[in-house]
């Protein structure tokens, strides 16, 4: 097929942002970011020096104690997010672009995908509001109030997999309760973020706000440990891998710093002996391949009545024969590759490690002619549920035939589970008793999007998935914390 896509765009520079200043990372990293369409490389990345994030850090505490930007009015952060929505709202095609080929989502996802974030940030505007930055409690004539102040600096850790998304959702909430922000994006995905950065620090001269109010800095797990592990950081939003974050975790413990953690999962799916199996299979099919099933909330494991076991299988690979593995950058495209090579091979491991314990691999797509990081979308069959227990964290599920929907609900309930799952039957009332038994924070019932399940909604992070969750209890209230203050009660017994 000819390629219908305009090529690829020269690499966007990284620049760290330091108190308004713009400078060059000084640490170039032995790892390249690739053109996952074609494996070529595209730049190094790099890291800022530990100087540079220690007069990142120094600037956002000083801000802070200054009382500057953590006691500034309401309305002035109102309109911060609002010229931040501003901005986003210009860039929507170069975000889709970078974050594209960064991930290898294809385009038209991306950009649906960028075209969220201004409403994102409206989104913690409207949460500021709600909030407000005090409450005045009853106290029979005494003045007491119930005030929400900024934790203090925050820093941001965002993925790969979602990089401008999952940055400007933390971000804007953070900025909202009014902390200092540092943001760190991910090494392999470092080119949204930057035109994030870029809007943010024209809003901040065009409102004449203070340069340190928000920062930028680049690198890879080195850094993440220099600002987890300093006590002037007081809030750290991560989104990534267990192994990363347990080490944010280590790094962050001696301070006690709020942390919140979001790590992901090998998610669930039951099969209801009274499914529609055809609505199970494009549902599942569209969520393990949504992000070419680069994103933590993918189905992982389906558990299935052996009597529906080889029609659903068969029905899943009649959907991925549908579906069209191509350059990222091609609107016809359903599937792209995979982030980068490193990640290609650890999927192949794990589809490997599967096929070595007995599963059978099967897919039903072809894959382009191009030498870049791409995926066939597979179905492993033939294994017990607790062999597989690893979250795939690509365009892969395993299917497992069980005898009864308990054994299901056992299977649903492993070390990697946590963040959501879901539930496929007619009967809605049983399927709906089905999903309240698994521990997870959301669980959807015949269905796989993406959106929040309806206004509202809450989700803790159970089991390994990480500490905290999704909710408006975990974003801009997350990053303050609650200080009373008041005229005592001499009538009081104690």
């Amino acid at each position: 097929m000819t390629s219908q896509h305009p090529g690829p765009r020269p690499a966007r520079p990284q620049i760290d942002l330091i108190d308004g200043e713009w400078i060059e990372p000084a640490i170039l990293l032995g790892e390249t970011i690739d053109d996952p369409n074609t494996g070529l490389s595209r730049q190094y990345q790099k890291a800022t020096a530990e100087l540079h994030v220690e007069r990142v850090v120094a600037a956002a505490d000083h801000l802070h104690r200054s009382g500057t930007w953590a006691w500034s009015a309401q309305g002035m952060r109102v309109a911060l997010l609002e010229q931040i929505a501003r901005g986003l709202a210009e860039r929507v095609s170069d975000i889709a672009y970078e974050d594209a080929m960064a991930n290898g989502n294809p385009i038209r996802v991306a950009t649906q995908m960028a075209s969220y974030l201004a409403p994102r940030v409206l989104s913690a505007r409207d949460q500021l509001n709600v909030i407000g930055d005090v409450e005045i409690l009853p106290a029979n004539g005494r003045t007491v109030k119930l005030l929400h102040r900024p934790m203090g600096p925050a820093a941001i850790l965002a993925p790969w997999n979602a990089p401008t998304f999952v940055a400007v959702a933390k971000v804007a909430s953070a900025l909202a309760a009014g902390c200092p922000v540092i943001l760190k994006p991910s090494e392999w995905a470092p080119g949204g973020c930057q035109i994030l950065a870029e809007v943010i620090w024209e809003a901040l001269i065009h409102l004449g706000l203070p340069t340190s109010v928000f920062q930028l800095v680049h690198g890879a797990a080195s850094v993440g440990s220099q600002l987890a592990s300093d006590s002037r950081i007081r809030a750290i939003s991560f989104t990534g891998g267990g192994a990363g974050g347990r080490a944010v975790a280590a790094a962050s413990a001696p301070h006690f710093t709020a942390l919140q953690l979001e790590l992901g999962g090998h998610n669930p799916v039951v099969i209801m002996p009274d499914a529609d199996i055809e609505l199970a299979a494009i549902s599942i099919v569209e969520g393990m391949t949504k992000l070419n099933g680069q994103w933590c909330e993918a189905p992982g494991k389906v558990m299935v009545p052996w009597a529906l076991h080889d029609d659903l299988v068969e029905a899943i690979l009649e959907q991925i024969g549908i579906l069209r593995v191509g350059h990222c950058l091609e609107e016809t495209t359903d599937v792209g590759p995979l982030s980068h090579a490193a990640h290609h091979a650890h999927l192949q491991r794990r589809v490997d490690d599967l096929a070595d314990q007995g599963g059978k691999p099967l897919t039903a797509t072809t894959l382009p002619e191009l030498k870049g990081w791409f995926f066939n979308p597979t179905v492993v069959t033939g294994l017990p549920a607790d062999k597989s227990i690893h979250e795939l964290f690509g365009p892969a599920i395993t299917v497992h035939a069980v005898d009864s929907t308990e054994e299901a609900l056992r299977a649903a309930d492993g070390p990697e589970t946590g963040l959501t799952g879901f539930v496929f039957g007619e009967d809605l009332d049983a399927s709906l008793a089905v999903a309240a038994r698994i521990p997870a924070g959301e669980i959807r019932v015949n269905g796989c999007k993406l959106a929040d399940l309806a206004d509202g909604t809450e989700q803790t992070f159970w089991n390994n998935a990480g500490i905290g969750g999704h909710g408006p209890t975990d974003m801009v209230r997350f990053f303050q914390g609650r200080r009373t203050i008041g005229v005592d009660d001499p009538s009081l017994p104690v």
